[in-house]
């Protein structure tokens, strides 16, 4: 009895394995295809990761660029990865890939296939910003020059040659005339007193 039940679980335990066996397969076959650009060469390149195939035979890859067909056509096992296929980086292009599964020769399970990438822009370098301008720093107002004038001077400037005016004679409000005739006086009374006593000694 105990035969038959062990005998039981070795046939259900193999049954297991043998569908997880099969039907891992149809959750594999992963790919991840995708196009890149360097600005440094300008060269765009494609990447192509593979992996979970069959490795009873040999599966099968095929790249087009632009719709023309490479001539680095690859045979593969279970994964394949590399990065390749450059092109001039200046010019957009159209990457598509043709996977063939030896196990999936019709595409029925989604192994085989096809992968078309979207149109790649232009790898060109950016051409460097130009500097802007430094806005010109406004002018600080210039503080107003201060002039200082020389104080007028009553005093007579000299004359040419070096000699100095002499000050006129203060005002005393007596009349040149009256000191003349007064001088006129004085005179006369001398010469009038000199002759009396000459005459006075004559006698």
């Amino acid at each position: 009895m105990a035969s038959r039940v062990l005998g039981a679980f070795v046939v259900t335990g193999t049954a297991v394995l043998a569908s997880l066996a099969l039907a891992t397969p149809a959750f594999a076959h992963n790919q991840t295809v995708k196009a890149s650009c360097d600005e440094t060469t300008q060269e765009s390149s494609l990447s192509v990761d593979l992996t979970w195939y069959g490795t009873e035979k040999k599966n099968k890859l095929t790249v087009f660029i632009d719709g023309v067909e490479q001539d680095h056509k690859v045979t593969f096992g279970q994964s394949y990865k590399e990065t390749a296929w450059e092109s001039d980086g200046r010019e957009a292009h159209v990457y598509k890939v043709a996977i063939k599964a030896y196990d999936d020769p019709k595409g029925t399970n989604g192994w085989t296939k096809e992968i078309t990438l979207p149109k790649t822009e232009a790898c060109v370098k950016a051409p460097p910003k130009p500097e802007q301008p430094k806005p010109p720093k406004p002018e600080q107002p210039k503080p107003p020059v201060e002039t200082t004038e020389a104080p007028s001077s009553s005093v007579t400037p000299p004359a040419p040659g070096g000699s100095t005016p002499e000050p006129p004679l203060a005002a005393t409000g007596a009349s040149p005339m009256w000191l003349l005739l007064s001088g006129l006086g004085l005179v006369g009374a001398g010469a009038g007193t000199l002759l009396f006593l000459r005459r006075r000694r004559s006698a």
